[in-house]
């Protein structure tokens, strides 16, 4: 078996990695658990190290968010010309919460939320994030409700964000569905599949 390096800039996009893998790589397994860089200052002067590994050891899939930038301009300035085709960055846009909202039967099911509320071009909200907990302050399921939000400020994120979030992505969300409302994740998908065909 095929064993894949999983990095993600925070816990969300770690769990999207993993589900990739295991959806679109089946075949494949996760060296070890997922690296959680916390934060992208501290994934971007890691890459050096990730681009040898993928170039000696093994295959690597680095996930983080685009945050409103251009995910072209991004990649030049943070990799090299020359990247090993085992190395796999993908850049959200903007953010990983866009690929959860992307699986809109799933998000909707999960969560608990009306279907009708969910874009139909993840990619294209400006603020993913401040959406998902839009939404999920209107779940029908209370745990969500007060969990997922902060009950003191329903713009920030609640104690149990991670753990429910990173939980539906490894249970319900599908890459396969998302990735038809989400341009980025289609491309990573893409990738993936390509890294699977060599």
């Amino acid at each position: 078996m095929t064993r894949i390096r999983i990095v993600g800039e925070d816990a969300l996009c770690c769990a999207l990695g993993e589900r990739l893998v295991a959806e679109i790589l089946p075949h494949w397994g996760a060296a070890g658990a997922p690296i959680d860089t916390r934060g992208i200052t501290k994934l971007v002067p890691a890459l050096p190290r990730y681009l040898e590994q993928a170039r000696h050891v093994q295959p690597v899939l680095c996930i983080a968010d685009s945050d409103g930038a251009c995910a072209r301009s991004l990649l030049a300035r943070w990799l090299p010309d020359a990247v090993p085709p085992s190395f796999v960055f993908r850049l959200a846009v903007a953010e990983a919460e866009s690929w959860l909202l992307a699986d809109r039967t799933g998000f909707a099911d999960g969560l608990q939320v009306p279907l009708s509320k969910l874009p139909h071009t993840a990619d294209d909200v400006s603020d993913a994030k401040q959406l998902l907990l839009n939404l999920a302050a209107r779940s029908r399921k209370r745990l969500y409700r007060d969990e997922i939000v902060s009950r003191s400020d329903p713009a920030k994120r609640g104690v149990g964000y991670n753990v429910h979030l990173c939980a539906f992505v490894r249970t319900r969300w599908s890459a396969m569905r998302a990735r038809l409302h989400s341009p980025s994740l289609a491309r990573a998908v893409a990738r993936l599949q390509a890294l699977d065909a060599r």
